[in-house]
């Protein structure tokens, strides 16, 4: 009995600190962290979910890039975020060596 019980925590360990490593590395969702992934976004082309994962950016402020963008067109810069109604230099600063156009 003693014997199982061993073995039993052996694979529930195992399967355990699997399921952690697959969490921590973005499992199977792709640009589940941008911080985890070495791609940079699309301010363009970015959706509002996207967007929101950027340092100081939520759903609300994404959603206001979004609109900018809808309202006036692509950015043309990085820099432009700064006509968007609540960035400002230190939200662009956290950010700006993930984003592109």
């Amino acid at each position: 009995m003693i014997k199982f019980s061993k073995i039993l925590f052996i694979c529930l360990t195992f399967t355990f600190s699997s399921l952690s490593f697959a969490d921590s590395v973005g499992g199977n969702e792709p640009n589940a962290n941008v911080n985890q992934v070495d791609e940079r976004i699309d301010i363009n082309h970015a959706d509002m979910k996207t967007l929101s994962l950027l340092k100081g950016i939520g759903m609300k402020k994404a959603a206001a890039i979004v609109k900018y963008r809808n309202e006036n067109g692509k950015f043309i810069s990085v820099e432009d975020l700064l006509n968007v109604t609540g960035i400002g230099e230190k939200i662009l600063a956290l950010n700006k060596s993930k984003l592109t156009i």
